[in-house]
C-alpha cells in the first residue's frame, strides 16, 4: 500500500495535509506561547504574505515544486548522473541526496546575501517587519524560479533517488513554517534540536535589522553547513526579545502590500552603503572551516 507508486501519486496531497496540520500547530502555539511581541499589526502582514505566496507562486508551485520528484524519476537511470550507480548501496544515495540538496539550498542562501543583484530578489523576504508563520510564504516569484531552476538542474546532475526528493520537500514543508514560527521553546530543547535541524530561534536570528546578524545561520533544514563553515550564531546580541526584525532601512512601520513586494527589487533606497547601489552591503565571500564555532556559541548562550 506505502509503495514508492503510491507515494508519488499522493505527493500533492501529502504536502497540501502537511502545511495546512503544520500551519494549525504552529499558528496556535504562536498564540499562547510567542517568542517576541509582533511590531506591527499582524492582521495585514499575514493577508499580503499570504497573497504572494497563494495568488503568485502556487499556480507555479502546482508544477515546479512536483518537478523535482518528476526530474529524478526521468534521470533514474541516466549514464552521467554521480548518484544512481549499482556500487552506491541506495540507502547511501538517499543520505547523499537529503545532503548534497540541503547543502545546495546552504550555499544558494549565502550567495543570496553575498551577490548585490541576488539579494535585490532576496531582500523581499528580509523585507517583514515582524518574523512568524507568514514569514516563511514572503518570497519575491523572481527569486522562487531562480532558485528551483538551479534546484531541477542539480536534481538533473546526481539522478538522486526520486523517494529521497519527495521525502526532502515534504520535510521542507513542515520545516519551512517551524523555522518561521514565533513560538517560545524551553532553551534546554532548542539547544539539543538545533545540533540536527534549523529550530526558529536559529532562523530569527538570521531576519535581525542588524546587518551582522543578517548574514549568519543560512541554513535551511539542517544546522551543519553553518557549523562548518563559520556562519553560526546562537544570539543576537540584543536578545530575541528585544532584537529588531526586517530591514532597518526601509523604514517600514507596516508589512508591504502584493504591490509593493513585487516592485521592491527595482527600489532604491538611502543607505549607509551607497556603494552597493542603495542596497545593505552583501556578505563577502569569507567561509571557512570552525568546527569549534558551535561550542563556542553555545558556550556564549550561558
Amino acid at each position: 500500500m506505502f509503495s514508492e507508486s503510491y507515494w508519488f501519486s499522493h505527493a500533492g496531497s501529502a504536502k497540501s495535509w502537511l502545511l495546512l496540520s503544520a500551519f494549525a500547530i504552529i499558528a496556535l502555539w504562536e498564540t499562547f506561547q510567542p517568542r517576541k511581541e509582533p511590531a506591527t499589526p499582524t492582521g495585514r502582514r499575514w493577508a499580503n504574505n499570504a497573497a504572494v505566496n497563494f495568488l503568485l507562486l502556487a499556480p507555479l508551485a502546482v508544477w515546479l515544486r512536483l518537478s523535482g520528484v518528476v526530474t529524478a524519476l526521468a534521470v533514474a537511470h541516466s549514464r552521467y548522473g554521480v548518484l544512481n550507480h549499482a556500487l552506491i548501496p541506495f540507502w547511501m544515495q538517499c543520505v547523499a541526496a537529503v545532503l548534497l540538496l540541503d547543502l545546495l539550498r546552504y550555499g544558494q542562501h549565502y550567495l543570496y546575501h553575498a551577490l548585490p543583484p541576488l539579494w535585490r530578489v532576496h531582500q523581499v523576504h528580509h523585507s517583514d517587519p515582524d518574523f512568524d508563520w507568514s514569514t516563511g510564504f514572503l518570497f519575491h516569484p523572481g527569486e522562487f524560479l531562480l532558485s528551483q531552476a538551479v534546484y531541477l538542474g542539480v536534481i538533473a546532475l546526481l539522478a538522486p533517488p526520486a523517494i529521497a526528493v519527495l521525502g526532502l520537500e515534504v520535510l521542507l514543508v513542515a520545516q519551512n513554517i517551524f523555522v518561521h514560527a514565533n513560538v517560545r521553546l524551553p532553551l534546554r530543547i532548542d539547544r539539543v534540536l538545533r545540533r540536527a535541524i534549523v529550530t526558529p530561534d536559529m532562523h530569527r536570528v538570521h531576519h535581525s535589522g542588524e546587518f551582522a546578524e543578517q548574514n549568519v545561520n543560512f541554513g535551511d533544514v539542517f544546522p551543519w553547513w553553518d557549523f562548518l563553515f563559520g556562519t553560526y550564531l546562537a544570539q543576537p546580541a540584543a536578545g530575541h526579545e528585544c532584537m529588531e526584525i526586517g530591514l532597518p532601512e526601509l523604514g517600514l512601520k507596516r508589512g508591504l502590500n502584493v504591490g509593493e513586494i513585487l516592485l521592491l527589487p527595482f527600489r532604491t533606497y538611502s543607505t549607509s552603503s551607497p556603494a552597493t547601489g542603495g542596497l545593505p552591503r552583501p556578505a563577502r565571500f569569507s567561509i571557512r572551516f570552525a568546527p569549534a564555532t558551535l561550542a563556542r556559541s553555545e558556550r556564549s548562550r550561558k
